[in-house]
């Protein structure tokens, strides 16, 4: 019993470490050496930031669809630039990673430069990601971010649509095959819930390209 008890909690440990519940919300953007988020001092002018991969989400059409296509779950939302996005803009994807975070989570903030290599390493090979937050008050904040680690992959706004992938952690990341479907994890569940190195998201993205 000690023992099955110890291995409890070092799990809640490594997870405390590597996510933010959302009653952490609003008390950092930003981590330190320790994991611990810290806010970090925010321009208050508002940085535009773009995809240049992506003008729209509504770009894609049926005939560009991989065959097969029958996505699990719908949705529509817009990107920071206004363009609405549903699941046929995924629709022509291998492999699409839907990376929930917010500004205020420090390993949310933390992974982002992993994540933009890795899109930036396997975009050409049909892989792309998809940034959804929800805390839309933050916005200087979310553009700071953005800019800073030079951000290219798309960045949306949150729908209640996505409610069902919350875990009351983020970040927490889901993957969604070329069929539509979400992907389930070796632990039976259809998440990854906080953050990982550039190297354990390559590992776990390369057997799906």
């Amino acid at each position: 019993m000690k023992k099955l008890l110890s291995v409890i909690l070092c799990g809640a440990m490594v997870l405390s470490v590597a996510s933010c519940s959302s009653s952490n919300k609003g008390k950092s953007s930003g981590r330190n050496d320790s994991g611990a988020g810290e806010k970090p001092d925010v321009n208050t002018t508002e940085v535009a930031v773009t995809t240049e991969d992506f003008s729209s989400g509504n770009n894609e059409t049926e005939s560009s669809a991989n065959e097969g296509f029958d996505p699990e779950f719908t949705f529509e939302t817009t990107d920071r630039d206004g363009n609405v996005w549903n699941e046929q803009s995924i629709s022509s994807n291998k492999l699409t990673m839907i990376n929930f975070w917010e500004p205020w989570c420090g390993p949310c903030v933390g992974e982002i430069p992993d994540l933009e290599r890795l899109y930036e390493n396997y975009k050409d090979k049909g892989f792309v990601i998809l940034g959804v937050y929800e805390e839309t008050s933050m916005e200087n904040d979310v553009a700071e971010i953005l800019n800073n680690n030079n951000v290219t992959y798309p960045i949306l706004h949150y729908t209640g649509e996505f409610d069902r992938f919350q875990t009351g952690y983020v970040p927490t990341t889901i993957l969604i095959d070329s069929t539509g479907h979400v992907i389930t994890m070796s632990d039976g569940t259809g998440s990854v819930i906080g953050s990982k190195s550039y190297a354990e998201w390559e590992s776990l993205i390369s057997k799906y390209l």
